[in-house]
């Protein structure tokens, strides 16, 4: 048995999701990606096993890649505001900066994968936990509106998702005024 090499594994995870973002999910084609890759198709079976193994590790992998960093440089010091504030702007960022991962999830949520990985979707909310755990922990201290925690995270999301589009779209930066006025819109629609 080859042993797996790391960095071929994230050249085909690189790949793919580009490939993902241009294409689609449909669009896919395990040939394509190792063409595209300038490896072997035979390679790219010895890491996944088909393109639905591909897909359900891409996921993982974005899941725990993107919240690891969300969390980043947030000090348990910092009052709820603060860390909500740092947590929406790393969002903001990271989404203007990787554009595939959006686009992978949002194909994802709407695809037969998703259905097919149910199991999976257990997990999100592991990996989300940290997230959760803040608005919770607000709305234990009265700071943060008593509804689903999903909810309000969904909310925050979507407005992020939606001016870091047009920010992408656009080839722009997202200027300190939009910031500080999104985040104002943010804060108003979470706290009690």
């Amino acid at each position: 048995m080859r042993v797996k090499d790391e960095t071929k594994e994230q050249l085909i995870l690189d790949t793919a999701l580009g490939m993902i973002a241009r294409k689609g999910l449909a669009g896919l084609k395990m040939s394509e990606l190792a063409k595209e890759a300038g490896l072997a198709t035979g390679t790219v079976y010895i890491y996944f096993a088909d393109k639905i193994e591909l897909i359900q590790h891409i996921y993982q992998y974005l899941l725990k890649k993107t919240t690891s960093q969300l969390l980043e440089d947030i000090p348990a010091s910092d009052p709820l505001k603060i860390k909500i504030r740092k947590l929406a702007f790393q969002y903001l960022r990271q989404h203007i900066e990787h554009p595939e991962y959006e686009a992978f999830f949002e194909q994802y949520y709407r695809s037969p994968f998703f259905r097919e990985a149910d199991m999976e979707a257990a997990s999100e909310f592991s990996a989300m936990q940290p997230i959760y755990e803040m608005v919770v922990k607000g709305q234990q201290e009265k700071v943060i509106k008593e509804v689903k925690a999903e909810l309000l995270v969904t909310l925050v999301c979507g407005m992020l998702n939606e001016l870091a589009k047009t920010a992408y779209f656009e080839n722009r930066l997202v200027t300190d005024e939009e910031w500080n006025a999104t985040f104002l819109v943010i804060w108003d629609g979470i706290k009690s």
